[in-house]
């Protein structure tokens, strides 16, 4: 509680301060963080904020029933959120559900768009369309990270609920071939790994160079060791079969040839040991 006291503290007084500038805050944050301050006389210049809760897709490590919940952000509440941290945000991550399915989106990135800072949303891709897709070559900076999870359209339907491998991948390509004379618009695809997937590892890295990505990110199913789940597609996933810890030899064998392959493509990638 206190530290909540004290962040709106510092909002207030960081707001009515002429001299508060963004660099003055960012240094005066990094300081508190140093120095492991209870306290802090500064605010964030990296902020998430949760748009939305629905999602069109039914990840079987997610919501494999698809019955995601209806709750959203008014728009008036992200623009009000917004005009407080503005003067003080370096990077804004948009999440969901699935932040493109916000009923106000396109109006979140115009605003975006009018002001210099870097922008992650984290996505499905399903609905990068023409319209979402200028509005993001628009922003000033944009990570745009993309969960698929898979290299075939089969593996991408037990695993996602849909059936969308080649709408996305249309989707991605279209978009990359449009960001690739924008240095500042970063394709980021995201790989989650278990057990069914596991196969498919390297073969996604061939599919995830053609969209000539920023890096490549591989995360690995975790703690849903008691889940047997099924997403409507007939495959039951069994949680302890499926989860990296339980096959970690394969798991970080796989993890280190991911990791060569991306070196000899001169890919930038991310990827997790256990």
């Amino acid at each position: 509680m206190s530290w909540t006291v004290s962040f709106r503290s510092a909002f207030a007084r960081l707001q009515r301060s002429s001299q508060s500038t963004f660099s003055r805050n960012k240094n005066g944050i990094l300081k508190d963080c140093s120095r492991n301050a209870i306290e802090v006389t500064n605010v964030p210049y990296y902020y998430h904020v949760h748009l939305n809760m629905p999602c069109n897709q039914r990840c079987i490590m997610c919501v494999p029933d698809g019955k995601h919940s209806k709750d959203l952000l008014s728009f008036e509440g992200f623009v009000e959120f917004f005009e407080k941290i503005r003067p003080f945000a370096e990077h804004i991550t948009l999440i969901g559900g699935e932040p493109l399915l916000y009923p106000w989106i396109n109006q979140v990135l115009e605003l975006l768009a009018a002001h210099p800072i870097a922008v992650t949303i984290n996505t499905n891709a399903t609905l990068l369309n023409e319209e979402i897709s200028l509005r993001l070559l628009a922003l000033h900076e944009l990570n745009l990270k993309c969960s698929i999870d898979a290299a075939s359209g089969s593996t991408y339907y037990r695993i996602r609920g849909t059936d969308m491998f080649q709408r996305v991948t249309d989707n991605l390509r279209r978009f990359s071939d449009r960001a690739r004379t924008r240095p500042n618009i970063h394709i980021i695809p995201v790989y989650v790994v278990m057990r069914e997937n596991l196969g498919e590892v390297l073969p996604f890295i061939d599919f995830a160079q053609v969209l000539h990505p920023h890096r490549v990110e591989f995360h690995p199913v975790r703690h849903v060791t008691k889940w047997y789940v099924t997403n409507n597609t007939g495959w039951k996933f069994d949680g302890r079969e499926q989860s990296c810890e339980f096959f970690r030899d394969d798991y970080n064998s796989t993890m280190k040839q991911a990791a060569l392959v991306c070196e000899s493509k001169q890919m930038t990638y991310e990827v997790q040991y256990l």
